[in-house]
């Protein structure tokens, strides 16, 4: 398994920011999603069933900003980034009232945004089809061998290369690209096909998400309702109007949900390797099983490979979470969905479903949560990876306190939070004195590790104190392997003990902002210092931190030196953290 914590650095026609050359693309290629303001698009935007009586304000200021921008730019298709600056920048009167864009779309929720931009987007034509009737649509590529990041490309090349590993030298081999995280699942085909294929892989879409699963469940005369797959894109995913911005993408997906679940299970067994890319997990999750949580045919079929040895499964971001599962010394090992840090220790972990993004901004958030609650799946995910739960983008969004949180609710022993650009690699040995699993790190960043075992805890709620936590932070080459509930790490042969003498005071104003856990935690592990704090503090609320070493506690530094690019890392094993209440 290769589970990359997101944030890949990848050089696209759609962001040429990671490219070694701007000019890297042709005209040809897709560089931003197109959108026309016809009338029609607007008519539909004013679905008064989508917008519900409660929100006709913002319905009718959202359509009147788009009227006047609609004044402006005719006809003229025009870009994402151009849209929303007319429409952030416009500022009209409403009925004796005036309306200002910036506000009007910092109100709307995400799914409220979503709605309209969809129903605005058209298909990117190429620019020499655009007078034929069957005009080609426009794809964004990607450029492995121009981007600029090495950690990126040498992840990708991994993925490739231990497929191969599995075909064998004869052929290329294949790789299956699931879309199925995101809330668009076609706006990242091209890019992921071109990626891997680049690589060397030879790249098909599995159009298996939440819509095709839905339509195989709810049968119509014994067949897969594949005719209402827009309802069924819309009510699962809350994407609009695909057909008419991806159609031959579309048509892909009809004829994939009526040839059913034998034909997907075929293609995943002539597959070497499959990558599920990131979004949303509980979406994935939907893909892969059944509403009463059991598996579908094609998870069976990628269990049982897995297992064998004979398919590399890979995902990034949510498709790195939703693998988690399964249970472990005895315990079900849950997938986490939702929530901050700060949030996850004032209020604890939710078995519930995730709110939507932004429900605070319309009260539409249900069972009595905020957006930034946490919670999580008891059930756990797709159960590749039952060795603890798997947390993403981790310390960049200071997510420690999130993955302890719902380790010590829901009695999780092991908890792995990967950050951006970086992958875990997951080895399985047979034989007797074999060990459980093997870990490796590769990339940018590292992968912190919790370990519940001796940790002790008090309180409830806000008043919660999590004590004796044992921490590990692996960065690049460091390795772990886990046997009999024991976990052994080895830190690489290039890395060396600190030999930093300063002891200086270590402390941290807000630890779960940005990456500021890790950076507090990176000058404990180069110094002689014995002990950090930090603080999560609002309005008087919040807890305290201390991380502190003791006897079992031991760092590792290292400079990588890549072309360019030099990054200093410090491994840790055996940092012990507490989390006690501010007051």
């Amino acid at each position: 398994m290769v589970l990359i914590g997101g944030g890949l650095h990848t050089c696209t026609s759609a962001s040429v920011r990671y490219c070694t050359d701007a000019n890297t693309f042709t005209a040809a290629a897709k560089s931003a999603d197109q959108f026309s303001l016809s009338a029609e698009h607007l008519s539909n935007i004013a679905d008064k069933a989508f917008w519900g009586e409660e929100r006709i304000i913002e319905q009718q200021q959202t359509l009147a900003l788009l009227e006047f921008i609609r004044s402006r730019v005719a006809d003229e298709l025009i870009s994402e980034r151009e849209l929303l600056r007319l429409w952030r920048s416009s500022e009209i009167e409403v009925d004796g009232i005036w309306v200002s864009g910036r506000i009007n779309y910092a109100d709307l929720t995400d799914r409220e945004r979503n709605f309209v931009l969809d129903q605005l987007q058209v298909m990117a034509v190429q620019a020499d089809s655009k007078k034929r009737s069957n005009a080609a649509r426009q794809k964004e590529f990607a450029n492995l061998a121009q981007t600029s990041d090495g950690f990126t490309v040498e992840i990708i090349h991994k993925i490739v290369e231990l497929a191969q590993q599995v075909s064998g030298p004869q052929r290329k081999p294949r790789l299956l690209l699931v879309t199925a995280s995101g809330r668009d699942p076609f706006a990242a085909v091209d890019m992921y096909s071109n990626l891997f294929e680049e690589a060397g892989a030879d790249v098909s879409w599995l159009p298996l998400n939440a819509a095709y699963q839905a339509a195989q469940q709810n049968t119509v005369n014994n067949k897969a309702s594949c005719e209402q797959l827009p309802q069924y894109l819309a009510a699962y995913h809350g994407t609009y109007q695909r057909q008419r911005v991806y159609p031959d993408l579309m048509q892909q997906l009809e004829r994939f949900c009526q040839q059913g679940s034998a034909a997907a299970v075929e293609q995943i067994r002539r597959a070497d390797a499959i990558f599920i890319n990131g979004g949303d997990q509980s979406l994935t999750l939907q893909a892969f099983r059944h509403e009463d949580g059991s598996a579908t045919a094609e998870l069976k079929q990628i269990e049982s490979m897995l297992g064998a040895g004979q398919i590399i499964v890979a995902g990034t971001s949510a498709g790195t979470a939703v693998m988690s599962g399964g249970s472990y010394q005895g315990r079900k090992v849950p997938m986490i969905s939702n929530g901050d840090s700060f949030s996850a220790m004032q209020f604890g972990a939710f078995d519930l479903p995730a709110p939507q993004s932004g429900c605070d901004k319309d009260q539409s958030c249900s069972n009595g949560l905020a957006e930034n609650h946490l919670t999580f799946n008891r059930n756990g995910g797709l159960a590749l990876f039952p060795w603890g739960v798997l947390d993403t983008h981790f310390s960049e969004r200071g997510r420690q306190a999130r993955l302890i949180r719902l380790q010590h609710d829901t009695q999780t022993r092991f908890g792995f939070g990967i950050d951006e650009n970086t992958a875990l690699l997951v080895g399985f040995e047979q034989g007797e004195n074999a060990p459980e699993v093997k870990m490796a790190v590769l990339g940018e960043a590292g992968v912190y590790i919790a370990d519940m075992q001796q940790a002790q805890s008090s309180g409830e709620g806000s008043a919660s104190r999590i004590e004796k936590v044992s921490t590990h932070y692996l960065t690049r080459d460091d390795r772990l392997e886990i046997k009999d509930g024991i976990l052994r790490t080895r830190f690489a042969d290039w890395k060396f003990a600190a030999n930093n003498n300063s002891s200086p005071l270590l402390s941290s104003g807000e630890i779960f902002e940005r990456d500021n856990y890790r950076q507090l935690a990176l000058l404990l592990c180069l110094t002689q210092s014995r002990q950090a704090d930090g603080k999560a503090v609002r309005v008087g609320q919040g807890h305290l931190l201390s991380l502190y070493k003791d006897m079992s506690s031991h760092t590792r530094q290292g400079l990588y030196r890549q072309p360019g690019k030099e990054v200093q890392y410090c491994s840790y094993r055996n940092i012990m953290l507490d989390i006690t209440p501010a007051n």
